[in-house]
């Protein structure tokens, strides 16, 4: 995310059951809203964030950023000179469907903490599966010069990779890199979102200010890397003398072979603001839907729908209110799918016909996180 930005966001795994039902009626806004149950599976997640379903092994894969690193490590200055240390406190986490049991299956991962009022933590941001193998993205909120003063540990960090069964980190696309090229003088690259195909790996990349940065990428499995869209800064409805970021999220690839990308907003987070956009790559992105608040990821649901997930209303960094997960309807119009009960949401990946995975949690320090079974019963 990139608002990680202003401030930033910022063992034992048990498992909890707990289920909210919610009535299948319209709400304030006129949006309709759908019965669901919410029931969490594991907790004591640190900072987790991307979620995906691997159904082939009946389990589920979360990204986990980590906890915050104190001064137990080298420390440099992120962006607008944010101090962060770093830790090596990352790792993906599995969830077993057969077991009912969550582990560490990689740990030792980099990740950078602050602590200023807020307590965050830059780590693992997504992961994608394709047959066997695991792509990830690590976020850096910062430039390959801030990275380079963490030492050789944080050397993944910005960086698209591979995680093969063994753990190992190897780099397949170095986004950081790239942006200081591409946009020279930009403050930061935060890659935050990716889809995986045989084109590659495409990134929604967090960066900024206004579009430098606040873009989508595309890294070819040779390591290439270009830039498939801009995503820049506009005036807010609610305040046309203000001016807020794009800050794109999340990525996913559409039935139609679209890319649709999510977008957080920059600070203050104007409720509403918040934009999905198309992109075809070759032709300028184009708005898809719109009316949203802190867009934190989005993924399509069996019958071609798009679902969108919110994370804390009016203020991602909150851990203590609730998102919001929505489908758009065919004719544009909103579907509140769950909402009280997905505190602080990270991470969305659909796991049945009427059955999603939700990460919570994700602007926590790490520890109080958790992965939810969210159940449409209506």
């Amino acid at each position: 995310m990139t608002t990680l930005r202003r401030s930033m966001r910022v063992l034992l795994i048990a498992v909890l059951v707990f289920a909210i039902g919610l009535p299948a009626t319209a709400n304030a806004q006129g949006e309709q809203t759908n019965a669901s149950t919410i029931r969490v599976v594991a907790t004591g997640l640190n900072a987790p964030r991307g979620v995906v379903y691997d159904q082939r092994r009946n389990r589920v894969l979360v990204a986990e950023a980590g906890v915050l690193a104190g001064d137990t490590g080298p420390c440099g200055f992120a962006e607008r000179g944010l101090p962060f240390c770093l830790g090596l406190t990352g790792s993906v986490f599995e969830y077993s469907e057969r077991s009912a049991q969550g582990r560490r299956i990689v740990t030792g991962l980099p990740s950078a903490g602050i602590q200023n009022g807020l307590s965050v933590v830059i780590g693992l941001h997504d992961l994608a599966i394709t047959g066997d193998k695991l792509t990830a993205v690590f976020g850096l909120l910062g430039t390959k010069a801030y990275r380079d003063s963490l030492g050789p540990d944080a050397a993944t960090m910005g960086q698209v990779v591979t995680i093969n069964h063994a753990g190992k980190v190897v780099p397949r696309g170095d986004v950081t890199a790239f942006e200081d090229q591409y946009f020279p003088g930009h403050i930061e690259s935060d890659p935050y979102g990716i889809q995986t195909g045989p084109y590659g790996t495409v990134v929604a990349n967090a960066g900024g200010p206004d579009s430098r940065g606040n873009d989508l990428l595309l890294v070819r499995p040779n390591g290439a890397i270009s830039e498939l869209a801009q995503f820049p800064a506009r005036q807010p409805a609610a305040d046309p003398t203000d001016t807020i970021e794009s800050v794109p999220t999340t990525v996913m690839q559409g039935p139609d072979g679209a890319f649709y990308v999510g977008e957080l907003t920059g600070a203050p987070w104007y409720t509403g603001e918040a934009r999905v956009y198309r992109v075809v790559p070759g032709q300028p992105a184009t708005i898809y839907a719109q009316g949203f608040t802190n867009i934190i990821d989005l993924t399509f649901d069996p019958q071609g729908r798009l679902v969108v997930l919110q994370t804390s209303t009016n203020n991602p960094f909150d851990v203590t209110r609730d998102g919001a997960l929505v489908r758009v309807e065919r004719d544009g119009s909103h579907t509140t799918l769950a909402s009280a009960g997905l505190r602080n949401p990270g991470g969305v990946a659909v796991a049945g016909p009427s059955s999603f995975y939700v990460t919570l949690g994700t602007a926590t320090s790490g520890g109080t996180g958790e992965l939810a079974l969210v159940q449409l019963t209506s």
